[in-house]
């Protein structure tokens, strides 16, 4: 009977068979590894003797060039260093003493084999020429195909008499070397210098291919040839590259090829012995094969029992290890008897160390006696009790559900059995998400939940007018710019410094909580006076404003306030939170860092805000606006070439409303783009019809400076109205400079590219002037009328005007004074070299039709003067 119908379907993988099969693979795979190893060792050491043969091969033909050149020049020496030759050669041509007499002629060729001979004097002209042993009238060049003396003469040493240099050329498919040398006087002294440019001898040997091939054979290598096309197939070639003065040119033998017959004899003996040592392998792996497969024959009935005996435990064990719950009995005193491996693992305890144990010395049960519950009379059947608690081997608080069932021991005796499952991360889990519930995870702080919970707990304690309870709205000043500066873990880092200084400044049974971003609230119970509020939120403004260290940075921010108390405001918890935050916006009004107490006036200002945001609107959809142009006056060339278009509000109740009081409104409800776009397009618009070659300035603010969106908006206006935009000027304060200053670089440098040219309005009161002067594309600078007004009386208010405009003259600025009222401050400026000027002196904002009759009249009034 075959092993095969006793296995069991993975039996297979366990017999004596299958591991003898298995090793006898291995061991044939690894005589076939050993016998491919050899063969390739046996063709890489045949490659490298060839590659050998070659590499010596190649370094005999190079060391046979190289002395048939040295040969050559050596030649060349002995004759151009010939007194005779100089006097028959240089100082005049013997053909006679030279070809005719043979003592430079026909025998180089037949004696040496050189087939050129070339005398060329200081000129380059070729005087004699003999080829391959005759007389010709060929030059060097003609005969070569290409001019040599460059490369010769790049050879030579000009300061010396007798100089010589070689060179190697291709010459029809064959290599030639070039030997030349300077035909010199010698020392005899019987033969005198003559002055001038010496002559050149020139040998000319050319390799053809017999040459090739007996110079090869001198040095025992066969069939040497200049290789011609692909020498990659037919029999194996070596190969030699001699540089020439324009690339280089291969010869090619035919290798020895030392390795083939190494390959010849060896090869053949190790296939047959590989062909052997397989068959006795075989042979040897089928007697092992039927010895292996008796042998399992006669144990496979012993493991058959082995596995049944076996099974059950394996099943439980692998039901107990596999689960991450830890298994435990107990006998009838509740002591463990039995713990499971998954034990330490969980609990970190050892095993040893408990058993015997008492289990309720490991674990407790919430709100009931554990060794009550698991003995209590008339269970029978399983129970489960949930979150039971002990302490892990390293002392940590540990949670588990554990369930039981009672069991009879071998002695007849009630035990348990039981099964402990981890809910650690579970009800810490459930814990973090209470504990996140009600607080910040960023600080810690409550939350806005908890502080509602918190304020509504002590508004039903109904505080009094005598005793107070305190709502603080607290919103951070100046943070924004720490993100967009220093990124937002700084700015994390700030608000978790700020939360521990707001908790340092408060009483112990204060409470701040963060509502989110950069605001606050605290609530202060339990207040005696009011200056108790006012002293606290003194001190937090301190400590508020006392700088930030993050990162190796010092960074400031504010803080500003507001406060609405219980019960003299409001009891109700929503309302007081709306009140504080009416507060802190009129305290923001107020300049930020301070706070405000909540009065009923500020409910009717908010009111009185919004309506006005509602007007602003109507205003916008019904095209209430209006533009008037105040002129900008040069000084040096005494005409109006600016003007500037300042907008006007018409509200229909209210009468003229000035931009200050609606454009810091517009700004904050991003009404601001579709106002700026308006101004855009109606300014382009009139100065296109109605202002000549007028320039036109448009103000931008900071808030719309930021926007992606002005540069389409400006390409609109100035397409729609047909306006060149040189014509167009924007004016921007110092503050676009401050946020963001990248993007509002890389803005600039578009309008610039547009053709748009920009300007600083009210120069002077911010804080970043030089440093923007110096990285911001701007035109012009406009003086605020604040420096103007002092002047000419105030020498301090001369003295900063003056360096204002040496400062923008020095940056290639136009300066601009705006303001300017009387003849005094103009004639200052003038001494002062101001550029412009901008004020009531020359015009009020004009409307369209009253500014084109003014300049009507001055153009008339400077004509006047011109005839006179």
């Amino acid at each position: 009977m075959s092993v095969k119908r006793f296995l069991a379907p993975d039996g297979d993988h366990h017999t004596t068979t299958t591991f003898i099969r298995r090793t006898l693979r291995w061991m044939m795979a690894l005589l076939a590894l050993l016998f491919a190893i050899a063969i390739g060792a046996l063709v890489s050491i045949a490659n490298n003797l060839n590659d050998q043969a070659d590499a010596q091969s190649a370094l005999l033909l190079k060391k046979a060039l190289d002395n048939r050149l040295e040969r050559l020049v050596t030649h060349t020496n002995d004759n151009a260093w010939w007194s005779e030759a100089y006097e028959n050669l240089h100082v005049e041509v013997n053909t006679d003493w030279a070809y005719s007499r043979e003592n430079l002629g026909a025998s180089q060729y037949s004696d040496f084999g050189y087939e050129g001979l070339f005398v060329i004097d200081g000129q380059g002209h070729t005087r004699y020429s003999v080829i391959r042993g005759k007389l010709s009238s060929l030059s060097l060049t003609q005969w070569l195909g290409s001019d040599p003396l460059p490369l010769i003469h790049a050879g030579l040493k000009p300061d010396e008499s007798e100089s010589s240099t070689s060179a190697r050329f291709l010459l029809n498919g064959n290599l030639a070397l070039l030997a030349a040398s300077t035909l010199s006087a010698g020392n005899g002294g019987h033969v005198s210098p003559v002055t001038g440019p010496p002559s050149l001898l020139v040998f000319v040997d050319v390799l053809g291919p017999q040459k090739l091939a007996a110079l090869g054979n001198e040095y025992g290598i066969q069939q040497v040839r200049v290789a011609q096309g692909d020498t990659a197939h037919g029999p194996r070639l070596g190969t030699l590259r001699v540089p020439l003065p324009s690339g280089e040119v291969t010869l090619a033998w035919r290798s020895a090829e030392p390795g083939r017959q190494l390959l010849r004899y060896i090869l053949p003996l190790l296939l047959a012995l590989g062909v052997i040592t397989g068959l006795s392998a075989v042979f040897m792996m089928r007697s092992a094969l039927n010895k292996a497969r008796l042998y399992d024959e006669n144990n496979f009935l012993l493991e058959q029992h082995r596995q049944a005996l076996t099974a059950s435990e394996r099943r439980f064990r692998d039901v107990a290890e596999a689960t991450t719950d830890w298994i435990w009995e107990t006998d009838a005193q509740l002591n463990f008897t039995y713990l499971s491996e998954r034990f330490p693992s969980i609990t970190g305890h050892r095993i040893a160390a408990w058993l015997g144990q008492p289990v309720t010395e490991f674990m407790q049960a919430d709100n009931v006696s554990l060794g009550d519950w698991i003995t209590e009379p008339g269970q029978t059947g399983h129970r489960r009790l949930l979150h039971c608690r002990y302490l892990s081997a390293q002392g940590h608080p540990r949670y588990c559900h554990i369930a039981l069932k009672p069991v009879i021991t071998e002695s007849g005796a009630t035990g348990y059995r039981g099964t402990a499952t981890d809910v650690t991360l579970e009800v810490e889990a459930q814990a973090r998400v209470q504990y996140l519930s009600l607080h910040d995870e960023l600080t810690g702080l409550p939350n806005r939940t908890r502080m509602r919970e918190f304020l509504e707990g002590k508004l039903q304690a109904l505080p009094d007018n005598e005793h107070p309870l305190a709502m603080v709205s607290l919103d951070l000043d100046k943070f924004k710019p720490v993100n967009d500066l220093f990124g937002h873990p700084a700015g994390d880092a700030v608000l978790h410094e700020v939360s521990a200084r707001l908790r340092s400044c408060l009483r112990e049974y204060d409470l701040v909580a963060r509502q989110g971003g950069d605001e606050f609230i605290l609530i202060l119970p339990d207040i005696m006076r009011r200056e108790e509020i006012e002293a606290i939120c003194a001190r937090i403004l301190t400590e508020v404003r006392k700088p930030f260290i993050v990162s190796g940075n010092e960074i400031f921010i504010g803080v500003s306030m507001g406060i609405a108390l219980a019960p003299q405001d409001a009891v109700d918890a929503g309302e007081l939170l709306r009140f504080s935050d009416i507060a802190l916006y009129e305290a923001k009004n107020a300049g930020r860092n301070t706070w405000r107490f909540y009065a009923p006036e500020m409910e009717q200002q908010i009111v009185q805000r919004r309506e006005l945001e509602e007007s602003l609107r109507d205003a916008i959809r019904l095209q209430q606006f209006r533009l008037v142009y105040q002129p900008r006056y040069d000084l040096h060339s005494r005409r109006v070439t600016a003007v500037e278009a300042l907008i006007r509000w018409d509200h229909p109740q209210l009468g003229v409303i000035m931009p200050d009081q609606f454009i810091p409104l517009a700004e904050e409800t991003g009404l601001i783009s579709a106002i700026s776009e308006w101004v855009l397009r109606t300014a382009c618009r009139d100065a296109a019809q109605a202002l000549g070659d007028l320039a036109i300035s448009v103000n931008i603010s900071a808030v719309e400076f930021g926007s992606r969106g002005l540069i389409e908006r400006v390409k609109a206006a100035l397409a729609a109205a047909g306006l060149s935009p040189e014509r167009l000027e924007i004016e921007v304060t110092e503050g676009v400079t401050l946020h963001n200053p990248q993007q509002s670089l890389a803005l600039m440098q578009e309008l610039k590219a547009l053709g748009v040219r920009l300007l600083i309005d009210d120069f002077g009161i911010g804080y970043s002037s030089l440093s923007y002067l110096r990285s911001f594309p701007f035109d012009g600078i406009k003086l605020d009328k604040s420096f103007i007004d002092a002047m000419p009386h105030d020498e301090n208010a001369n003295a900063v005007v003056e360096n204002i405009i040496g400062l923008g003259k020095a940056f290639s600025l136009s300066i601009t004074a705006e303001g300017v009222e009387t003849q005094a401050q103009l004639d200052k400026l003038k001494m002062l070299d101001c550029d412009e000027m901008q004020g009531y002196l020359v015009d009020r904002p004009l409307e369209l039709a009253a500014l084109r009759e003014r300049l009507a009249a001055m153009r008339s009034g400077e004509s006047g003067e011109e005839g006179r």
